[in-house]
């Protein structure tokens, strides 16, 4: 354990070192949240400012690192970046797993207040890159294009109840599982979604369902957001915007969502489906698992931005060159 940490210390200060980066603190339902300003590279002004939004779990501004392979290149187009650690990590004061997607929500137009106010971009200016569980924050945001200027969705799903079936049947499926085997534990997952909809106190539920490895807290973020849903906000997305799944995704039923797509289209908005990706848009052939463990890590920092999918930074930047100009480059 003690190795364990100290390699990721090691990994972390590394990174730290590595970019340049302006604390900016700002202020959320009474708790202070800290955040990291990234100006673009060579001197150059900043076309836009892009916001990272994070998905699920206890992440630091950087995500552990995972982050900076998209940053340097955008960075280098011209961007600035701004993320911060989430409520109760790194610097950060509250606890994330009191949030509702409503709460994120707000804190993402905290953020960018901060960011606006210190470095004077303005909302057009102001970007938003979601990933996986942002996906039910970051839509109700696109809804108004006077509050951000564009958006783009990484391994986005519409409907929490529809991906944790996908994510368990995934699971199951990659353990060998018969077809009884994977058919009784898709009814066990359709029977605890049933017994959240009741409300059910913690302790009740785990007399149901069992103790497990689910906390309390966590089992009350999960209570207060698991019938999250983005799919009334998505005819209603009003500004650029561009969501991308990996063909491999082994979280998210990315071939799904990019057919519901195809059948509902926005004229606002813009998807693709990256070959061989994963769910974080890695190459699936060496990224090939639904949680990131130590192993991961290091080949993450050991490949930079080799690690991702082929297609994802030619796509990613060709969008943004495209976006109109009003929407990027300052008044």
């Amino acid at each position: 354990m003690f190795q364990r940490c100290l390699f990721l210390f090691c990994l972390w200060t590394w990174s730290w070192c590595a970019i340049a980066s302006e604390e900016v603190v700002f202020l959320h339902t009474g708790h202070q949240l800290s955040g990291q300003y990234l100006a673009p590279l060579n001197g150059q002004h900043a076309k836009a400012v892009l916001l990272f939004v994070h998905g699920d779990g206890a992440m630091t501004y950087d995500a552990d690192g995972y982050y900076a392979i998209f940053w340097q290149p955008l960075r280098e187009k011209g961007f600035a970046i701004f993320s911060w650690d989430k409520p109760g990590v790194g610097k950060s004061t509250g606890r994330w797993l009191n949030q509702s997607m409503s709460d994120r929500q707000s804190e993402v137009r905290a953020a960018a207040k901060a960011v606006q106010d210190k470095y004077g971009f303005t909302s057009k200016q102001t970007g938003l890159v979601g990933f996986s569980q942002a996906g039910w924050v970051l839509p109700e945001l696109a809804k108004q294009p006077s509050d951000f200027g564009f958006m783009i969705g990484i391994g986005f799903a519409s409907d929490w109840i529809a991906q944790g079936r996908y994510y368990a049947r995934t699971r199951l499926a990659i353990t060998g599982a018969s077809s009884e085997t994977l058919k009784a534990g898709l009814a066990d997952y359709d029977k605890e979604i049933a017994l959240l909809r009741t409300q059910p106190s913690f302790l009740h539920y785990q007399s149901v369902v069992g103790e497990g490895d689910l906390s309390k807290e966590r089992y009350s973020f999960v209570l207060r957001n698991f019938q999250s849903n983005a799919v009334a906000d998505y005819p209603h997305i009003a500004i650029p915007t561009l969501l991308l799944w990996g063909d491999q995704d082994l979280n998210v039923d990315a071939r799904s969502e990019y057919r519901w797509w195809q059948v509902h289209p926005n004229p606002w908005v813009t998807t693709q489906l990256i070959k061989n990706a994963s769910h974080g848009l890695l190459k699936a052939d060496t990224f090939h698992s639904q949680q990131f463990g130590l192993l991961q890590w290091i080949k993450l920092m050991w490949m930079e931005q080799d690690a991702m999918a082929p297609d994802v930074l030619p796509t990613l930047l060709t969008w943004l060159n495209a976006l109109p100009v009003s929407s990027i480059e300052r008044d």
